[in-house]
């Protein structure tokens, strides 16, 4: 995989904020899309990604200059293994609804959600004409414009769909952005409060988890988790179960932490 981020006029290379150059766990070095480039010594270099490769960080590390925009572009080069059909990359938010998702496969698939729930997920852009799970590599641009989606692959093939999204949408950089796969949403955790019922990811709450412990550092008091977006309790009679069926193996730290304060 390349994969780049265009946010402003300066890119995020998104690949090199999750640090693939450090060959985390399910990531392989491999060649690239070209093996012989001109003004360069050997192939290109690639990454091979595994289903046991946990990739993620939060939102705000990858983006630090400020809001995500309204209009965007994605670049990518990829080499799906073929029939292939799956999430490439994930924005969620700070309750752990995912706002912003590249699917890739025979029919790849772009998930837009603003703040308002805009589009529907039956009218999220389908681009039944491209496919891009053929085991071959391909050159791919997403590009988010007003209220429409343009995929071009191979510099040639150029697709747009409408993009049923709110004047003026908003994605929250105060969550997480997960690479190479997508949460199950039968891995969640049940919080309920006062004003109803969220459903959170066991992954999704981890990491912001971690990312609060990271600032605050390893003594962070139970107190200041609690009063955390996603783990609060506004009075006595207010119940806050946490059901999860996994708890990263990582963070012994983290995991005692959930452990006081969680009903398995």
């Amino acid at each position: 995989f390349f994969f780049f981020l265009t946010l402003s006029a300066e890119p995020v290379d998104v690949l090199k904020a999750l640090e693939f150059h450090n060959s985390p766990e399910g990531v392989t070095r491999t060649a690239g899309f070209c093996t012989n480039r001109r003004n360069s010594k050997g192939s290109d270099v690639a990454y091979r990604v595994s289903k046991t490769a946990q990739l993620s960080a939060p939102t705000k590390q990858l983006y630090p200059g400020g809001g995500f925009p309204e209009d965007f572009s994605i670049l990518m080069t990829v080499k799906p293994k073929k029939g292939i059909q799956s999430f490439l990359l994930s924005i969620y938010n700070e309750q752990g609804i995912q706002q912003v998702g590249v699917e890739v496969g025979r029919s790849p698939v772009f998930l837009f959600e603003d703040q308002n729930g805009k589009p529907a997920p039956e009218d999220y852009p389908l681009f039944r004409t491209v496919n891009i799970a053929d085991g071959k590599w391909h050159r791919v641009a997403i590009s988010v414009e007003k209220k429409s989606v343009t995929m071009i692959v191979d510099c040639n093939k150029k697709t747009t769909k409408p993009l049923d999204r709110s004047d003026k949408t908003v994605v929250d950089t105060n969550g997480i952005t997960v690479f190479g796969t997508r949460i199950l949403d039968e891995e969640v955790f049940e919080v309920q409060i006062n004003y109803g019922q969220m459903e959170l990811s066991y992954f999704v709450l981890s990491e912001m988890l971690n990312a609060e412990i990271k600032e605050k550092g390893e003594r962070v008091l139970l107190e200041d988790l609690v009063h955390f977006p996603v783990l609060f309790v506004v009075s006595g009679r207010e119940l806050l179960f946490l059901s999860f069926c996994l708890i990263l193996r990582y963070l012994r730290y983290l995991e005692e932490l959930i452990r006081k304060i969680c009903v398995v």
